[in-house]
């Protein structure tokens, strides 16, 4: 009896030293209490010894007929034993794990109460905030729980909303609901799961399958939910519907993808140290990455530029992150001049500073090459149209000059015309005169004639006479030498005339010949200077033209150096 009671007492000790114990009446006032007791609350014995317990509970329960309801219980020697908030000094909030005890006599009355307690405010507070962090998360979150097998034991309306189905769809179903029917067939899909029935956790983005069909993408975590032993009873994921920013990166992915594809690209630190570049921005300039990576960008330029403060300035706008975009001279390997439209992109941080640069560049040394020929044929083409057109204005001076010639010789053939048909017209007149004279001559000729007859007749009959007619005679001779006379000038005289008028028809026809020839001459040069005055418009308007056409080469070369200064 004596061992028992002994080790009753080791016990009870034991219980003191681990455990916060206070004694009460069975009306609950306080008989007494061990300093591990005191210590929680953060009392003294003597400032809640005679007082009721309801100091530490809160004034609103203590009038509550739960509160009333607890004492009686006990006074009837019930036991209770749960998890109870109380109030320390101070108001100090304290969860304590307790049992309250009623302690009886040999009749079975209860004498007092006995409460054992154990301080679980820590261990609370953290329950506390795990669940707030579980409840925030299915707040924000879409959460899915699974047994070990992948069946589907409950999900929260994020997640439901997420993939398109109510929880009576889906609950009791397996996961493979939401996979492809190729991966949910696969080993690379058991193996997911036997890992996870092996308590390991499984994070990353996945490709789920919604309501008829519709593509999901989620970022998230299966974590296996371990029980006293260590051992996975359930599943759960947190997961967050990333489908929006997937489909946004492959938009953006695609687009660096085919930038990288079709131009130069090359990546800085903000001190201006290549980090990479891509195989068009390497081919452009002629280096390997393994030429470049490490070295500063200024080996792309010319050393006065490098060391010039417009590339400090350059430098400076990109470290405060505004973007540089132009056309820039660029020197590749071995001082090759390579000419670039490019534009240098500060690239930000999740805090909005830059981390570094990236350049997109395409290459136009060809362009910038056929733009330099361009602006010196346009120059050549300017002299060349000054020079044409000045010699458009010597000619257009000759030609008025070889006009005005032509002009003075029209006039000048135009009076020789009028001489000569005047000419024309005398020879006519002597031709028709030298007709009258023939007939005159004729008249003479006829007269001569009988004149000699009479003369013959006078002789005939002065010799018929006799000595009486010899002297008529004499006279009818010499009338007779005088008429043979008259008539061989006559002959002589239509000799003449006949020569006369043979000359006089051949000058007229001459003249004739000469006039009809001035006139075609007068309408040949007519005819020259009005082609030539014809070719004295057509020549000022060359002039013009080539004029206009200068100004035009003017006007181009400037937009081409505008469009230069402007790129």
């Amino acid at each position: 009896m004596f061992f028992q009671n002994s080790q009753y007492k080791n016990e009870l000790d034991s219980i003191q030293k681990s455990q916060a114990v206070i004694y009460f009446e069975p009306n609950g006032t306080i008989i007494s209490a061990n300093q591990h007791f005191l210590s929680v609350m953060g009392y003294s014995l003597d400032e809640i010894k005679g007082k009721h317990h309801s100091m530490f509970v809160d004034p609103q329960y203590t009038s509550s007929p739960e509160y009333y309801d607890f004492w009686q219980k006990l006074s009837r020697g019930e036991h209770q034993v749960a998890q109870f908030k109380r109030y320390g000094k101070g108001g100090k909030e304290v969860w304590i794990e307790a049992s309250y005890n009623p302690i009886t006599n040999s009749h079975g009355k209860v004498i007092k109460i006995v409460k054992y307690a154990t301080d679980i405010t820590k261990q609370k507070l953290e329950n506390a905030d795990h669940l707030g962090q579980i409840e925030a998360i299915g707040k924000s979150q879409a959460v899915i729980h699974f047994d070990t097998n992948g069946i589907i034991l409950t999900a929260n309306d994020n997640f439901l909303s997420t993939m398109g189905y109510t929880l009576d769809e889906i609950k009791g179903k397996h996961h493979s609901l939401f996979a492809e029917p190729a991966y949910a067939e696969s080993d690379t899909y058991k193996e997911f799961w036997d890992t996870l029935r092996a308590g390991q956790f499984q994070t990353g983005q996945f490709r789920r399958l919604g309501k008829g069909g519709k593509e999901v993408w989620i970022e998230a975590s299966y974590n296996p939910i371990l029980d006293m032993d260590g051992k996975p009873f359930k599943i759960v994921k947190y997961a967050t519907d990333i489908t929006k920013q997937k489909f946004q990166d492959a938009d953006y992915s695609g687009q660096i993808n085919a930038a990288d594809k079709s131009q130069a690209v090359i990546h800085f630190h903000l001190d201006g140290t290549i980090i990479k570049a891509n195989k068009n921005f390497l081919d452009a300039m002629g280096y390997t990455l393994e030429d470049i990576q490490g070295k500063h960008h200024r080996i792309f330029t010319e050393p006065a530029y490098a060391q010039s403060d417009a590339y400090k300035e350059f430098w400076a706008k990109l470290n405060a992150g505004e973007y540089q975009s132009g056309e820039y001279k660029r020197i590749g390997k071995n001082g090759r001049e390579v000419w670039i439209i490019a534009s240098y992109n500060p690239i930000l941080d999740m805090n909005g500073r830059p981390f570094k640069v990236v350049k997109f560049a395409t290459d136009i040394t060809g362009q910038m090459s056929a733009r330099i020929d361009s602006r010196n044929l346009t120059s050549q083409m300017h002299e060349t149209i000054q020079a044409v057109a000045g010699a458009a204005e010597e000619m257009t001076a000759s030609v008025a000059e070889i006009s005005s010639n032509m002009s003075t010789s029209n006039n000048a053939v135009t009076d020789i015309a009028h001489k000569i048909q005047e000419t024309n017209d005398i020879m006519l007149s002597l031709q028709n005169t030298t007709k009258s004279m023939e007939t005159v001559v004729d008249m003479i000729r006829n007269i001569a004639g009988q004149v000699n007859l009479l003369a013959l007749n006078a002789t005939i009959e002065a010799s018929r006479a006799g000595d009486a007619g010899k002297g008529f005679a004499v006279v009818a001779s010499e009338v007779k030498n005088l008429a043979n006379e008259v008539s061989k000038a006559t002959d002589d005289i239509a000799g003449k005339i006949s020569i006369l008028q043979d000359m006089s028809t051949q000058a007229a026809e001459s003249a004739a010949s000469v006039n009809q020839a001035t006139g075609a001459v007068k309408q040949s040069v007519g005819a020259v200077a009005s082609a030539i005055e014809e070719q004295s418009a057509v020549t000022r308007e060359i002039a013009s033209n080539m004029q206009q056409a200068s100004n035009g080469v003017d006007n181009l070369n400037k937009c081409i150096q505008k469009l230069s200064s402007a790129a």
